[in-house]
Order: structure tokens, then sequence, then C-alpha cells
């Protein structure tokens, strides 16, 4: 019934902060986003203010009511100076780099400290670790990078973050939820369930190996990025002649074609796994490949940039 409730109440409490604090990539923290509690220091430190209160009551003491007040007052300066700590921050969301299933995404995040210095900064997202910074007002900025765990294949959102700070005398916890605007693509995970099937000869065998160059040589090229640097031509390279690269002519029967339909009796991820497997393998070896599933066909190519098309439809499917 406990558990219940909690959940209730944060569903409650979730649904208020995306109406007071919208998704967005760039947020400023003020009044709106910034909330104080007192710490587990600071209610222990209230029950001491409590308890200096009644005894100065009970004996008329002076001196113990000056004490009293003068905690008290510093307890009232600490919230000004704690809520300072998070007012005016900047945080804008940056990159985050594509990761397979089962690793952990790692977003960037832009902080902005504004005109003052910045203390003890603890953020990440709940439940994960914590990176803890401080930001120099000179210096303006600072660059973190907030690890979350990529458990399921696709878009990754991982939701609100976290920052917050005890700044400076730990008795009172100031905090924001702010909701970046961050997306990660989730790659499946790469298990290679069965051999790889060379679709041109329908045969079972091993992935030709393109760099060793066995093919019949064609001529030279200017280097482009992503082609495998085997092939580059480091001679002409050595005489300043710029990078060249040796072409072969690549027969039809070596271009491999990566068919959803060649993986009966397995599930649908367990076919993503072993399509990924298969396209780092191919990439890894120069081999040509192309990619045919039940709603999506990508014609045989190499490179880089091929790869990340692959590999972003397997991620995507359905």
């Amino acid at each position: 019934m406990t558990s219940r409730i909690r959940a209730l109440f944060r569903r409650q409490f979730n649904k208020w902060l995306d109406k007071r604090s919208p998704r967005c990539s760039e947020i400023t923290l003020n009044q709106r986003r910034i909330f104080i509690i007192p710490s587990s220091a600071g209610l222990g430190f209230a029950i001491m203010l409590l308890g200096l209160l009644l005894l100065a009551i009970n004996y008329q003491n002076n001196l113990i009511f000056a004490l009293c007040f003068w905690l008290f007052s510093i307890f009232l300066v600490a919230i000004l100076h704690t809520y300072a700590n998070l007012a005016g921050l900047v945080l804008r969301a940056g990159a985050a780099e594509p990761v397979f299933a089962g690793e952990l995404a790692r977003f960037h995040l832009h902080l902005g400290a504004g005109q003052r210095d910045r203390h003890r900064l603890n953020v990440g997202f709940p439940g994960q670790q914590l990176e803890i910074c401080d930001i120099d007002a000179e210096t303006g900025a600072s660059n973190l990078i907030i690890q979350y765990p990529a458990q399921q294949r696709g878009a990754l959102r991982p939701g609100r973050l976290e920052i917050a700070s005890r700044f400076p005398l730990g008795i009172l916890r100031c905090w924001s939820a702010p909701s970046l605007d961050w997306h990660c693509l989730v790659y499946p995970r790469p298990r290679y369930l069965r051999p790889l099937f060379n679709d041109a000869d329908n045969g079972e065998g091993n992935i030709p190996d393109r760099s060793s160059d066995s093919d019949e040589f064609s001529g030279f090229s200017r280097y482009q990025a992503g082609q495998s640097p085997r092939r580059i031509f480091w001679k002409a390279y050595a005489k300043g002649q710029g990078l060249l690269t040796k072409q072969y002519e690549q027969s039809q029967a070596d271009e491999l074609l990566l068919a959803w339909d060649s993986l009966d009796g397995l599930g649908v991820e367990d076919r993503l796994s072993t399509l990924c497997a298969w396209a780092l393998d191919c990439d890894k070896r120069g081999v040509a490949f192309g990619l045919k599933l039940p709603n999506r066909s990508l014609s045989a190519a190499c490179g880089a940039a091929h790869l990340a098309k692959v590999l972003r439809e397997l991620a995507v499917y359905r």
C-alpha cells in the first residue's frame, strides 16, 4: 500500500513538474525550477534550535536567547546562499553518441556559470552516479558527460536530470529537476547467433576479406573518409602525391546481402542482434554489404557512413 501511494505521488509530482518546467534544449534555473528543503543535518540543526529556545525560556537566560537567535539568523542567511548557488545557472543539452544496447549512453551537458562562482554541484540522473563539479565565474562554463544505462534498442530519452547542492553549510538541500531535450540512438546488442550466408552463391561460408587485395587491380583514386587504410598507396604519399587508394574490381559474388528472411526460427530481437553482428563484421573486413528488412532495403555499399545507416535502420525497426 505504501509503495502504491509513493508511486501515485511520484506520478502527480512529475505531472506538476512537466507543467512548471517543460522539456527544452536549454534551461536557465530560476525560482520556478529550484526547490529548497532541509537536509538531515538541517533537521538536526532545527531540533537543536528548538531545544535552545525551550531552555532559554525555562531559565530566562539572555545569553542562550542570543545564541539561539544568532544561529537562526545563520540558518536564514544559508537559505539565500544555497539558493544563489543554483539560481541563474544555464544548462544546455549537448550531443549523445550512439551506443549498443547494454552499454552506457554518454550525454554531453554544457553548464553556464553566469556572473558568480558555483560550488559543489551534484549533477546526474536519478538513481545513477552523480558528477560533482565547481564552476569558476572567470571560466564561465563547464562541460560534463552524464552516463545513463541503455537497456533497449531504439531512441533513448533519459528523462529528467537532477542537479543539487548543499553549499555552503550542508544544512539545506537545494535541487532542481530540469527536463532537457536529449535523445540517443541505441543500436541492437551485436550477437553472432547464426553464421553469415553469402546471398550471391546461396551458400554458407566465410566472409571474404576485401583487405587482401586479391581481386583484379583497376587503378587509383583519391582517398575518401571511411575507406580501409590497407588500400592506401603509401609510396605515392611518401612522394608528396597525396593520399591515393588502390581500386579493385569487385565481383557481384563478393557483395553480401544481410537478409531478415535468412534468420528463420529466431525472434525479432535475436534477428536484429545477429544482423548487427554481421554488419560490424563486414565493415571490419571491408566487404560491401546490403540490408534487407521486411519494410526497408539498403543497397550494397561499404564505409563508415553506410555502416551507420544500416545500424540506424536496425535500431529503429518497428
